[in-house]
């Protein structure tokens, strides 16, 4: 019987973040006898303050830094200690290390693929685009529109990039609605808009605020924001200074926001910009209307607008206030439910958990026999 593929897949901290729960992930569900999956995480680990140590293949590798050297150690050691197949890393600058690797004269004899899903343009560094990149072994793209932007702006060759859209484990999102938010809002009848993200510039949600400013002078209704982020006191003043502050709940980071999503009336995206935001299929298997920003790419290719979801203008007010009066008009409505029902099939059919899982199995078991010829 051949051996597994040895992966090794270097994130973030696991417990925040779309592509670091991605990791985890795959790591829960990944077929053992096809691939033997480690990780190699940084930030903080939960029982120790050593480096490295091993729990259930987790290498904690310490903090980042602004002085690369020490990650870079810590990887080495992981590295020659595993002596993995593939090493997959999926975040920012721990791609720039994972890359720094591939072109030292460190002996390994592993494939490595990069993984991004933020939107490329934000990565400044002309080196970091145009020259390490290049010199991956493959690179996993989480939409269509991310692979066309790093073949055209940065020149990666098409033939280099896979696109795997992220998955959602649908079962356990529905669990976790039926616990009770325990909040007042959610039993009186009026209705309330939801969105979760960040509270950083990226996420807009000045743009969202000032939209539902203008729908309340219409429509008696709530706006609640899930998330923490270091914008929150600018975010409070101007729900005060627009006059919404009574109507208006920033709830904070929530271990489970699902309770809150699926009992609200409409969820909103206002973002800049994105990758591939899972919270737009989270709010899909919840059976709560979508509105997005139509920004580069991600939104579009979840959002088919007017079927499964709306897309409006990026940083546009008033068009987001009026798609969001719409659906508070509509939403006992058929064409509402529609909506709702075609979303969720989307969802099931195109990024649902299991397909994503199995995309990935292949895609790295098609790595690792383009370079060994061994068959898995």
């Amino acid at each position: 019987m051949n051996q597994p593929i040895k992966l090794l897949c270097l994130t973030g901290n696991l417990k925040k973040g779309g592509a670091e729960k991605r990791i985890k992930a795959l790591s829960e569900y990944l077929n053992d006898d096809k691939i033997l999956i480690f990780i190699g995480c940084f930030g903080k680990p939960p029982q120790s303050t050593r480096f490295n140590y091993l729990i259930d293949n987790v290498f904690h590798l310490g903090k980042r830094g602004l002085i690369p050297l020490f990650s870079l150690l810590r990887m080495v050691r992981v590295i020659y200690f595993i002596k993995p197949d593939i090493i997959f890393s999926n975040l920012g600058r721990i791609n720039l290390l994972t890359l720094i690797l591939g072109i030292l004269p460190i002996k390994f004899h592993g494939k490595i693929i990069i993984g991004i899903s933020n939107h490329p343009k934000r990565f400044s560094n002309s080196l970091y685009k145009t020259l390490l990149y290049k010199h991956s072994d493959g690179v996993i793209a989480n939409s269509h529109g991310i692979k066309n932007y790093l073949c055209n702006e940065w020149g990666l060759d098409e033939r280099n990039i896979h696109v795997i859209h992220n998955g959602l484990n649908s079962t356990h999102i529905t669990s976790l609605t039926e616990e009770d938010p325990v909040f007042e809002w959610y039993k009186e009848s009026l209705p309330i808009i939801i969105s979760i993200g960040r509270l950083n510039p990226q996420k807009n949600h000045a743009c969202l605020i000032k939209a539902f400013s203008i729908v309340r002078k219409s429509i008696n209704s709530r706006l609640i924001i899930i998330g923490e982020g270091r914008h929150r006191q600018d975010l409070e003043e101007l729900v005060r200074s627009v006059g919404v502050a009574e109507d208006t709940w920033f709830a904070g980071y929530q271990y489970n926001p699902y309770k809150f999503l699926a009992r609200s009336t409409l969820f909103v995206l206002s973002s800049k910009w994105e990758g591939f935001p899972n919270v737009i299929l989270e709010a899909m298997v919840c059976a709560v209307p979508v509105i997005s920003t139509d920004i580069d790419f991600g939104p579009r290719e979840m959002i088919d607008n007017g079927k499964t979801g709306f897309l409006v203008p990026n940083d546009d007010p008033e068009t987001l206030a009026s798609q969001i009066q719409y659906v508070l008009e509509n939403r006992k409505g058929e064409a509402i439910k529609e909506i709702i029902n075609n979303a969720r099939k989307k969802v099931e059919m195109e990024f649902s958990f299991e397909v994503m899982v199995k995309k990935y199995q292949d895609y790295f078991t098609d790595v690792y026999n383009s370079r060994y010829g061994k068959l898995h």
